[in-house]
């Protein structure tokens, strides 16, 4: 490929909105609605992981319950917008100037080196502490290299899509508003032959949630790249209406006037997708939200010690109302680990095997 690519690409044309021109240094800053969001998503993700994933995890509530209802029901927002806007702030710095070698390992250790050493520290943490949701098999720790432990999936995953990214990337034809397009259509298609035809293939590497949360990460890219396009006011009134019926279908679900539907499926990525967009679109500022969201990464890597660790604990003092348990449990889940990562950060060896981070960077 000609280098004068890299240095001045074609794509930077401004004369087309359907073609994406690379952003100067100022639109690097930190957005302060993105950041909101990316507080709100931590927030979430804690939320769902203190309910846990079903009766027999987290709180381990009934199916019946409020807290379940509540946890259906932020479901396919959750994900969803935390993978938004990990491709919103790609966008940001794209591989396109940057030496692709140099990209990757740094994406190996910014998600694999963690991932690694947490999950094997939580793996052993639950084999060790009493009253933890699961007790895993020490002879099941070597599958962690292959298949990840926990919520951790979700960092291999992540991993992943950066592979594909970055080759993506570097084409000229994938900066242009077609090319985008035509590109996030055939995540569908994957997403589509992966749910209906590869169910019994074993999930290596996570490579099933990757193909689930492409499509997400493509909007992300999308949200910067054509704002214009994707968020003006005609298509904010179809995203808005896609979104509350997709939520009153959903709800009717839940009462039992529908069949159950997949997070993967039509509803769930209709619900997904719009929702989203709508928040970009409504642009909150919340200033404790991003104080929360500075820290989400490692809210992400620590939380699920504090999440079982804050139950036991009340339990273990007597607390036994279920929604005194949940609002401590984030609380605690959130403030703990912010402390834990400032902690960690001092340490130059923690903070590279634990964050990912080499000295001096943030």
């Amino acid at each position: 490929m000609n280098k004068m690519f890299y240095r001045k690409p074609v794509f930077s044309n401004l004369a087309s909105p359907f073609i994406f021109k690379l952003p100067s240094t100022s639109s690097l800053k930190k957005d302060q609605n993105v950041e909101t969001l990316r507080g709100m998503a931590i927030i979430l993700v804690v939320f769902g992981h203190m309910i846990g994933f079903d009766s027999t995890g987290g709180m381990k509530v009934s199916d019946d319950s409020i807290f379940r209802y509540m946890y259906y029901t932020l479901e396919y927002i959750r994900m969803p917008l935390f993978t938004v806007i990990s491709g919103w702030v790609y966008a940001n710095k794209p591989i396109l100037n940057t030496n692709h070698t140099k990209f990757i390992k740094g994406k190996l250790r910014r998600l694999i080196l963690p991932m690694f050493v947490i999950s094997t520290l939580l793996f052993l943490f639950r084999m060790i502490i009493p009253g933890t949701s699961s007790k895993p098999q020490l002879s099941d720790l070597p599958l962690n290299l292959i298949f990840p432990y926990d919520v951790f999936w979700y960092l291999y995953s992540l991993f992943l899509i950066f592979l594909v990214i970055t080759v993506l990337d570097r084409q000229t034809y994938f900066h242009k508003f077609s090319g985008w397009l035509t590109t996030l259509i055939t995540a569908f298609g994957f997403l589509f032959i992966t749910r209906n035809f590869l169910e019994a293939v074993p999930n290596l590497f996570s490579f099933k949630g990757a193909v689930y949360l492409f499509p997400f990460f493509m909007i992300g890219i999308g949200i910067f790249r054509y704002k214009a396009m994707l968020l003006n006011d005609k298509i904010t009134f179809v995203l808005l209406a896609i979104f509350v019926g997709g939520l009153v279908l959903q709800q009717m679900i839940w009462f039992d006037y529908f069949p159950e539907q997949h997070k993967q499926s039509l509803l769930g990525m209709s619900i997904g997708i719009s929702g989203v967009l709508l928040l970009f679109k409504l642009k909150l500022r919340n200033n404790l939200l991003i104080w929360i969201g500075g820290f989400a990464y490692g809210i992400f890597l620590f939380h699920v010690f504090f999440t079982g660790g804050s139950r036991i604990v009340l339990l273990k003092l007597g607390v036994q109302n279920p929604w005194v348990i949940l609002t401590l449990g984030v609380i605690f889940a959130i403030l703990f680990s912010i402390l834990a990562e400032m902690v960690i950060s001092r340490s130059k060896i923690l903070r590279y095997a634990l964050l990912g981070l080499k000295k001096n960077e943030k």
